[in-house]
């Protein structure tokens, strides 16, 4: 009987569109009483707070809140939890109260995934480079790396969040396994050829050292690109992903080999066949450490910074320290060695049997017919081109977040049964003299073509759903009343006609009388007409009787479907062409759109805008860099060339599997270039060294290939087994960047094996005899 009561009353009406879609209503007697009685599945209501309280400024559903609105997400749980209740016969949803306590939650629960993807690039490690100290050197300068990066993060002023938090040690897993990689096995590489472990690091480290100072500077300035954005997350992405790729050079570039080669110096006096048992504990031992470091990184990046460096301290400790000192018990007196080493295979200088030489001669050979490879790979990289700018962007949540999740739930609820009766608030600001008639007049237009917009959401009965109290209704409301009229006149002095009954005050002063007293009072209520008190009038209305800054109004319409993008640029765009009768009105300074739709809006445009900015100066720069570095010009070019195949060759994949561009998978393009240049800068850095050593392109080529390729395949295949996993995790945003990831550095070893070559042999003459430079 109250609800038939309140939605029978003429002013209640808009109360309708709270009802979700399926609400009925008939003629039914209660207690003697002929009423409509209404059923319905359910139905959607407000909880107003005190925002001054909660911190003030606005509210909005945008990844990447401050604490205030961390606050006000903690505030809207708690509501949520006092009005579910025991929930025995009903259930209540938030609708998007939560988004970014949202993603810290589930990110939390796809940290250990980020755990799994250490543990998997650890062992990787461990089977590429087979050895013990490398497996626990390389684990250990991981978890170290974090402790770098939480650490320079917070010195600099870096801002924590999903991408900064979560992301970049992602990508520092990959940069850093690539560092280590490359620089052990070159020291590997002389140690075979019978050098001893200082010589062995010297010539190696003199051989490999200008590449991965080269993937140094490049990488960072693919990540620092990303400043030129604007946009706080993006430009806090591109800092701390260059601070990881510096750490990741001092650690595992240069701190990593220099352990291994004091590591051999002790442990040479004592080498000799492994038995059984030192197997079992090499196995056990490495397993450890895998173990160690994945738990020590989550625990730094997502559970609590002192527990993490505490698991650090004991990796350290149990799987370096202890076997370390065994190692120097077992050594004895023994002497230090000489210059070269007295272990069996080749002599030095002379190159060792490879194990991969089948696959490094396929190599070899599909690169000599480069005038087939050369065309197919353009041809290829055309059409991916063409489907990558066909790519668009959108923000869906269940591109972000657990289907299961209350968040997402609370949206398809949403959808399901409000339908269009209801949507996501648009908010339309408008500043100036809002006394001035013109500027009433213009307002009211553009509520009139509010109700022309298809795309704005509407009541039962028909209107645009307008939430009240908004400009043009604090003014008839009170130009309708004679009480309220008698009680502005008694307030201000000022007398309010409507001689033309379009139910706005005749003149300038009559209307700033009314927002005068409005802003101070509220609007009396009659049998026909709302109360509003004054905290509800200064929601919608900002007005100084003074005079001393200009007035603001907002007016509030709700977008249905916003969830995906192309209804939220399609509203975006039929709300600005409404609002074009408020252009050339003189009064009127101001106006724009807010609101959380049109917010993502900007963020998602800014982003892709980034990524349109940050590739091509992430390349300038890269070329830049290398034809300083290498002083050859088509060295720098064909070293370049494979990082636009790969960026290509990613985003049209993206569009052929059905992804998007969003917040994460624009960052895509930046770690692209990083890793995918890393790829580049050491084959053409290998290429050049060893063609001074060989007769003939080919043969140098094949030596590049089988020293350096098979270092990048195992550097590549660690990566790829490292986020394969993460592509299991369960918040989609997550699995979706480990996919990708493993994707693009397959694309980017393709490139640098399969093109790159080709392109080396096409720009490089054949030394003529006595001059191979």
């Amino acid at each position: 009987m109250a609800v038939s009561h309140i939605l029978s009353s003429p002013e209640q009406q808009g109360q309708k569109g709270a009802l979700f879609i399926d609400a009925r209503s008939e003629p039914r007697a209660v207690a003697g009483t002929q009423i409509d009685y209404w059923t319905a599945s359910g139905l959607a209501v407000n909880v107003l707070a005190d925002n001054a309280k909660l911190g003030g400024g606005g509210f909005s559903v945008t990844v990447g809140g401050n604490e205030v609105m961390l606050d006000k997400e903690r505030f809207n749980r708690n509501v949520q939890e006092i009005l579910r209740g025991d929930q025995r016969t009903f259930r209540v949803w938030g609708i998007a109260i939560d988004i970014n306590l949202e993603s810290e939650d589930e990110g939390q629960v796809a940290g250990i995934f980020i755990m799994f993807t250490v543990v998997g690039a650890v062992v990787i490690v461990g089977l590429s480079l087979r050895s013990y100290w490398a497996t626990a050197l390389t684990g250990a300068g991981l978890a170290i790396l974090m402790i770098w990066l939480k650490g320079i993060g917070l010195l600099v002023g870096i801002k924590g969040g999903l991408v900064v938090d979560l992301i970049v040690p992602i990508a520092m897993v990959s940069l850093g396994v690539d560092f280590a990689i490359h620089a052990v096995r070159r020291y590997r590489e002389e140690c075979a050829l019978g050098f001893a472990p200082r010589r062995a690091l010297a010539i190696g480290m003199a051989g490999v050292l200008s590449a991965l100072v080269l993937a140094l500077f490049s990488d960072s300035i693919a990540f620092l690109s990303n400043t030129a954005a604007g946009i706080e997350a993006v430009v806090h992405f591109g800092i701390a992903a260059a601070i990881a790729v510096g750490s990741s050079f001092i650690v595992l570039g240069v701190g990593l080999p220099l352990a291994l080669m004091h590591l051999d110096l002790v442990a040479a006096p004592v080498q000799g066949p492994a038995t059984r048992l030192d197997r079992v504990q090499k196995i056990a031992g490495s397993a450890g450490v895998a173990a160690l470091a994945g738990t020590a990184v989550i625990l730094l990046i997502a559970v609590s910074a002192p527990l993490g460096v505490a698991m650090v301290a004991a990796l350290i400790g149990t799987m370096i320290v202890i076997p370390y000192v065994v190692l120097v018990r077992r050594r004895g007196d023994a002497a230090d060695q000489d210059d070269v080493l007295p272990v069996a295979g080749p002599t030095a200088g002379q190159a060792p049997a490879s194990p991969t030489g089948r696959a490094v001669e396929i190599l070899a050979r599909l690169a000599e017919f480069r005038l087939v490879t050369l065309p197919v790979a353009a041809a290829i990289t055309a059409v991916a081109a063409v489907l990558a700018l066909r790519l668009e962007a959108t923000f869906d949540a269940r591109d972000f977040f657990d289907g299961s999740s209350d968040f997402v739930v609370s949206l398809d609820k949403f959808d399901e049964r409000l339908g269009p009766s209801m949507g996501e608030p648009v908010i339309v600001f408008v500043e100036g003299d809002l006394s001035d008639p013109d500027a009433v007049g213009a307002v009211r237009s553009l509520l009139g073509r509010f109700q022309q917009n298809a795309l704005l959401a509407r009541r039962s009965d028909g209107p645009v759903v307008l939430p009240e109290p908004h400009l043009i209704s604090l003014l008839e409301d009170i130009t309708a009343g004679d009480s309220a009229r008698a009680q502005v006149m008694d307030a201000t002095g000022v007398t309010v006609t409507d001689d033309n009954e379009d139910g706005i005050p005749d003149s300038r002063d009559q209307i700033k009388a009314v927002l005068d007293f409005a802003v101070e009072n509220g609007v009396p209520g009659t049998a026909s007409v709302s109360a509003y008190a004054p905290e509800h009038v200064l929601m919608a209305l900002s007005h100084d009787p003074a005079g001393r800054r200009p007035d603001a109004a907002v007016l509030t319409v709700y977008a249905p479907g916003t969830r995906e993008q192309s209804v939220v640029v399609a509203v975006r765009e039929a709300l600005e062409d409404d609002m074009s009768v408020l252009a050339g009105v003189p009064a009127i300074t101001r106006t724009g759109l807010t609101g959380s739709p049109m917010a993502r809006d900007k963020q998602l445009q800014s982003t892709v805008d980034s990524m349109q900015v940050s590739i091509p100066i992430a390349a300038a720069g890269a070329f830049v860099l290398l034809l300083l570095a290498m002083r050859s010009l088509r060295f720098a070019i064909v070293t370049i060339i494979p990082i636009g195949l790969v960026v290509a060759w990613l985003y049209g994949l993206m569009y052929v599997s059905g992804f998007a561009l969003n917040f994460v998978t624009a960052t895509i393009g930046a770690v692209s270039i990083g890793v995918g240049i890393d790829y580049s800068i050491h084959m053409t850095e290998r290429f050049r060294e060893e063609r001074r050593r060989n007769p003939t392109n080919y043969q140098a080529l094949r030596r590049a290939l089988d020293g350096t390729g098979v270092a990048l395949a195992a550097s590549a295949f660690s990566s790829i087994v490292g986020f394969g996993i993460m592509g299991f995790a369960p918040m989609p945003m997550f699995s979706t960047y480990g996919i990708l990831t493993a994707i693009m550095i397959s694309l980017a070893l393709a490139a640098s094996l399969l093109v790159l070559p080709s392109l080396l042999l096409l720009v490089t003459p054949e030394p003529e005899s006595g001059d191979p430079s």
